[in-house]
């Protein structure tokens, strides 16, 4: 068999789009985009994965992948996989709020630590939160069910067959709006226990103006977060469990709005 130049380029453009689907929806999710993996072994990931999709995907005949109509669905595919990928991001920023909202709460918001995702300063609590987060979604299997997903998305939205849609922005949007109200609901419990001490000081305050309640009330509000921290901290793990089951919930619907192109 004599290997020409239309066949390297039908093995690109078989090739090409699945590994620039999956590799955007791997950079852009928090677990596989971080900072402590290699980047030539995310690349490494993602080119296995569409190695071993591709004799499953559709021959686009006559597409060069340097061609304009090749560049337009090289961006398509970016575009789904950054928005795939994203959805499992705003679960891990979820928590991480949450766990910025408490640290506050506790009089602990100036205590921070570096993100090595993100690289910037959070609080300690919020990146409690993300790594007892990222702990769960492991032991939960949750990266391989993202890496499931990405593989049926073919099925739902072939390579080259459909294009993004406002619809798909839509589902976006609204996951973005979602993601502070789960942020409340996760901090809630642990917020008003703080509040309730809080309040509680302003009492003391008042009834004993000569008492120093900066160097009263910073300890006692300190050791009543740790403790209100250590029973509402079981509470995370249904609540992850939830957040994941959104997010993959709009995953799919994003893959429902596709738009096949005759």
């Amino acid at each position: 068999m004599i290997i020409t130049d239309a066949h390297i380029s039908t093995w690109i453009s078989a090739g090409w789009l699945p590994f620039v689907r999956i590799s955007a929806a791997l950079m852009a999710a928090t677990l596989f985009s971080h900072r402590d993996i290699p980047r030539q072994l995310r690349l490494g990931v993602a080119l296995v994965l569409a190695a071993l999709l591709m004799p499953w995907q559709p021959t686009l005949q006559g597409i060069n992948p340097l061609s304009v109509q090749g560049i337009l669905l090289t961006a398509n595919e970016l575009l789904l996989g950054i928005c795939l990928g994203f959805m499992l991001q705003l679960v891990f920023e979820a928590v991480l709020f949450a766990g910025q909202f408490i640290a506050t709460g506790m009089g602990l918001g100036f205590a921070s630590v570096i993100d090595q995702q993100q690289g910037i300063s959070v609080a300690v609590v919020g990146q409690f939160y993300m790594l007892v987060t990222m702990l769960l979604f492991l032991a939960m299997n949750g990266h391989l069910a993202f890496i499931q997903l990405i593989a049926d998305s073919f099925a739902v939205w072939p390579v080259g067959a459909a294009v993004v849609q406002p619809d798909t922005f839509a589902v976006l949007f609204n996951a973005i709006g979602g993601m502070l109200r789960n942020a409340l609901g996760i901090a809630l419990p642990a917020v008003v226990a703080l509040l309730v001490v809080q309040i509680a000081m302003g009492v003391m305050s008042r009834a004993a103006p000569t008492l120093n309640l900066f160097a009263v009330g910073f300890p006692v509000t300190l050791i009543l977060g740790l403790i209100v921290l250590e029973r509402t901290l079981p509470a995370l793990l249904p609540q992850v469990q939830r957040l994941l089951t959104v997010a993959f919930n709009n995953m799919a619907a994003i893959l429902e709005t596709a738009h096949v192109v005759q």
